[in-house]
């Protein structure tokens, strides 16, 4: 593979600006060598949820092959999985994230345990590198239930596990193995979605991966990952544990006259958990697109089938 760039500071004037940082920092922006800005995106999709999930990212050289600036993996892949960690609410009794490479090795970049807040955990995702090379998701998949998985490593007994795995391609190391390794980690009561990012993947194959075939999502090309994003979080989030109620205690003292007796009352308030409906799942999604060295449009998305989107403009 060719050197890796890194990503230059965005020189684009966002004329709203202040209006599309609302909620949280922009996960993840770029621009051209034109010095075009490229897009500016800002999603909030969140799920007051807890699991121990587990990011399994291809970085086989194809990811970047005609793409000198290395957006697809800089930009839209680890945008992609900064905005997944980032939908669940991050803590050692909350969700706890872990985050793999896979080519034809596997790298572990960090474990579930390594984090146990938001902001450290996506400055982590920001700064991952890609190193190029073939395609072992059986591999991937070993080593996420054998390793990543393991109590030794930060996975917590009885907390549901989620594997969110994302390939631009199809195995072509172990290839023989993928399904075996599939169907033991499914076998371990790891939940798996896959996620395919242009017609090169096995299409077949990612869905028989998954848990279930609409575990699967396809995204046509890697400036599509956006597309899926909401469905994919909102189904993960219904594998999700619902959090605990918090309970606090209120005393009161109450002191009878003229007597000197004082009784004390303790009462329990319990504030309700999200329930398992989809109003546990709070979703919004804003996409601001430019192609141009100022930003002018803004747009949401209006679902148009399982895994894909329309948009419409917001004026």
């Amino acid at each position: 593979m060719a050197p890796k760039p890194r990503p230059a500071e965005s020189k684009c004037e966002l004329e709203s600006e202040s209006s599309i940082k609302e909620v949280g920092a922009i996960l993840s922006e770029g621009f051209t060598s034109f010095r075009e800005c490229m897009y500016v995106v800002v999603i909030n999709v969140t799920c007051r949820r807890a699991a121990d999930i587990v990011l399994v990212l291809d970085q086989s050289t194809s990811i970047v092959v005609d793409d000198p600036t290395y957006d697809n993996w800089f930009v839209q892949v680890l945008g992609f999985a900064k905005s997944m960690a980032g939908a669940f609410p991050i803590g050692r009794n909350l969700t706890q994230v872990g985050l793999m490479k896979f080519s034809e090795d596997v790298e572990i970049v960090f474990y579930l345990d390594t984090y146990d807040d938001r902001e450290s955990l996506l400055n982590a995702i920001s700064n991952i590198d890609i190193n190029g090379g073939e395609t072992n998701i059986a591999a991937a998949l070993r080593t996420a239930r054998e390793v990543m998985f393991n109590v030794s490593n930060g996975a917590r007994p009885g907390v549901p596990k989620i594997l969110i795995m994302l390939t631009d391609g199809t195995a072509n190391t172990e290839e023989s193995n993928t399904l075996r390794e599939a169907e033991l980690t499914k076998a371990a009561d790891i939940k798996i979605y896959t996620v395919g990012v242009t017609h090169e993947v096995d299409e077949d194959q990612l869905r028989e991966i998954a848990s279930s075939p609409d575990y699967f999502f396809f995204a046509t090309n890697f400036t599509e990952l956006n597309s899926i994003l909401q469905y994919l979080v909102e189904n993960s989030c219904k594998e999700a544990a619902t959090l605990p109620p918090t309970t606090t205690t209120t005393t009161t003292t109450t002191t009878t006259t003229p007597s000197t007796t004082t009784s004390t009352t303790t009462a329990p308030t319990t504030t309700a958990a999200p329930t398992t409906t989809t109003e546990a799942i709070t979703t919004s999604l804003t996409i601001a697109i430019t192609t141009t060295a100022r930003m002018t449009t803004a747009t949401t998305p209006e679902k148009t089938g399982t895994h894909c989107c329309s948009w419409r403009t917001v004026l």
